[in-house]
């Protein structure tokens, strides 16, 4: 992973994905809007996991704002993949998201960046994230356990 010269995170989180056959393109390649998708799901995976009795049932919800991805090398149908998500920032009314797809042989396939801002599902506006949000963000992201 070093030779993509990508930053070192220590991504707590991993989400096996299936590869379909209808998610190959012409060439023999997953798809780019593929690699979108299983970030999605790296997403939604991430907050489920630690957040399950709150996640869905907030007058607020974090949304994408800003997605930036690199895709640095094909992926074929028989390589197995993986998420990793962790969240590497917090601020007032946001947070930043880190992915990246790996093979199962650690090749990185992809790097995401993603903004997420938190956001009042009634007016629709940015509003703090909430401390029980952060701490259990914070929790999870400092923990040692595995």
């Amino acid at each position: 992973m070093k030779d993509n010269k990508l930053p070192e995170i220590n991504f707590r989180h991993r989400l096996p994905v299936q590869i379909r056959f209808n998610d190959i393109d012409m060439f023999g390649h997953l798809n780019n809007s593929i690699y979108l998708q299983f970030l999605d799901m790296g997403k939604y995976a991430y907050f489920r996991q630690f957040m399950t009795d709150t996640f869905g049932s907030e007058p607020t919800a974090p949304v994408v704002a800003n997605i930036n991805c690199d895709f640095i090398e094909p992926t074929k149908i028989d390589e197995r993949l993986e998420v990793l998500t962790a969240i590497t920032n917090i601020a007032d009314s946001s947070m930043v998201l880190d992915q990246r797809i790996v093979s199962s042989t650690g090749r990185v396939k992809c790097s995401a960046r993603t903004i997420m801002v938190n956001i009042d599902l009634t007016t629709t506006r940015p509003v703090t994230v909430s401390d029980l949000w952060r701490k259990r963000i914070n929790d999870y992201e400092s923990s040692t356990a595995e």
